[in-house]
């Protein structure tokens, strides 16, 4: 992404306010703790409970701060066109501050992610990486197994969290292994074995426009650039991402293995690991945090729907539409969450067919913020910040909202949300769920959300 002027303006300007703040918390945590390890900004307790909390509690605010900022709301929703309902709620509290037809289910189009988010950050270490791995049959076969790395890159391993673990180094490893092996056949075939996911790659309730509009393709268990045919960000993706995939990894490893007394023979088939066949090596991506990251700030529709799976086979659920989704609920629920009313068909809220309430999304971010697992404090690090970054990029762009607002945004035919988290000018950290849908203009319609989000400040 290309940045501005003014918008790294704006980044080095909150850069230096959190440095400074950070450095007064430091100070007086380290001061008034004499003897014990001092705690970090995110791990302090809040004045309020025995809950920790992202941001600290305002100290003056109550319940009747809101009433402005309600009045306000309601006039703005009340003279846009659509059907809007939203929640508020004040974190240190609990408390909901502003509803309007909140616990009423609707389509939550790409702010449904943040279920998938917060399920992801509950089920797996945030140092995590998934792995891909070739391995040495008796027969010969070397097998392409994927575990879940749907970030692959075509090259080298690299610094980027899309194409940390590289196709080619995978090959140059396993290209010096069998170099190295006295025992090494005179010629290998390659298998891809692509079966840890399970059921159906494509949601049958998918409109098929996803497809060719590049939204979405097959879901398997390793992919390049998140199923894209390169690493430009809004690449088409390809329709077998791990076919793909495993012809560019022959490629490399033919290149590699030139002039040594093995070669690759034949065409990449699919298949299934042999039980005799021995690791080689392999390659690991970003780590789970990074991985989150990039789909929340991206609405990566792929690493969501991988990252759905993947939770599922964490919980022992098959790795398939309905045990990502069914994990996921589970995740929910054990945040203290309700899911009754919940209607969730895939991890990444591309189908009409999902229904979740504004009040359900604010008490997760809320749930998550209070948390006492740190991954999940810093929950909404995984969401685009306003007027800088990702799909917020040129929304919420004005001084006052810019840099202080970090959301989910989601849109489909007819509607679109935004769910996320703010301070707002009494300290007072804020979550909060928009919905609009019937609505016959997107923009005017995600200019309403934009104006109630920039009144709640």
């Amino acid at each position: 992404m290309k940045w501005k002027t003014g918008q790294l303006a704006l980044v080095a300007l909150f850069a230096v306010v959190a440095l400074i703040a950070g450095l007064i918390t430091w100070a007086g945590i380290a001061l008034g703790k004499s003897g014990e390890a001092a705690q970090s900004p995110l791990n302090r307790p809040t004045p309020a409970s025995s809950s920790y909390s992202l941001f600290p509690p305002a100290q003056n605010a109550s319940t009747e701060d809101f009433s402005a900022k309600s009045q306000a709301l309601s006039g703005i929703f009340d003279g846009a066109q659509g059907n809007f309902t939203a929640s508020v709620m004040d974190v240190s509290t609990g408390e909901t501050v502003f509803s309007r037809n909140g616990d009423a289910a609707g389509v939550p189009a790409s702010s449904l992610k943040t279920l998938t988010v917060a399920a992801a950050l509950q089920s797996f270490p945030s140092s995590h990486r998934f792995a891909t791995t070739t391995l040495l049959g008796a027969d010969g076969t070397l097998y392409l197994r994927g575990g879940g790395d749907v970030l692959l890159g075509a090259g080298e391993n690299s610094s980027r969290i899309s194409g940390r673990a590289g196709l080619a180094s995978l090959a140059e490893q396993t290209a010096k292994i069998l170099k190295d092996d006295a025992a090494a056949p005179s010629s290998v075939r390659i298998v891809l074995d692509d079966s840890l996911f399970t059921g159906d790659a494509l949601l049958p309730a998918w409109d098929k426009s996803l497809m060719t509009s590049g939204n979405i393709s097959a879901v398997q268990p390793l992919a390049m650039w998140g199923a894209r045919s390169s690493e430009a960000e809004k690449a088409g993706r390809v329709s077998d991402p791990a076919m793909t995939a495993a012809q560019v990894f022959e490629k490399a490893l033919s290149s590699a293995l030139s002039g040594s007394k093995t070669s690759v023979s034949g065409e990449v088939s699919r298949g299934t690991t042999a039980a005799d066949a021995r690791e080689l090596t392999k390659v690991e991506g970003a780590t789970v945090s990074e991985v989150v990251e990039f789909m929340g700030e991206e609405s990566d529709n792929y690493v969501a729907e991988a990252l759905g799976r993947l939770i599922a086979l964490q919980q022992g659920k098959p790795a398939s539409f309905e045990g990502a989704t069914a994990a996921i609920l589970e995740k929910t629920a054990a945040l203290g969450v309700r899911t009754d009313g919940i209607q969730m068909v895939d991890a990444s809220g591309l189908s009409a067919d999902n229904r979740v309430s504004p009040s359900q999304l604010t008490a997760v971010l809320a749930a998550a913020s209070r948390s006492t697992n740190r991954a999940l404090r810093d929950m909404p690090y995984a969401f685009p910040i306003a007027g800088l970054s990702g799909t917020l990029d040129t929304r919420l762009t004005d001084s006052s909202v810019a840099g202080v607002v970090r959301a989910k945004t989601g849109t489909l035919a007819g509607v679109t949300t935004l769910t996320g988290t703010l301070v707002d000018g009494t300290g007072r950290q804020l979550v909060f769920s928009l919905f609009a849908s019937d609505v016959t203009s997107l923009s005017d319609a995600r200019a309403t959300l934009d104006r109630a989000v920039a009144a709640l400040i």
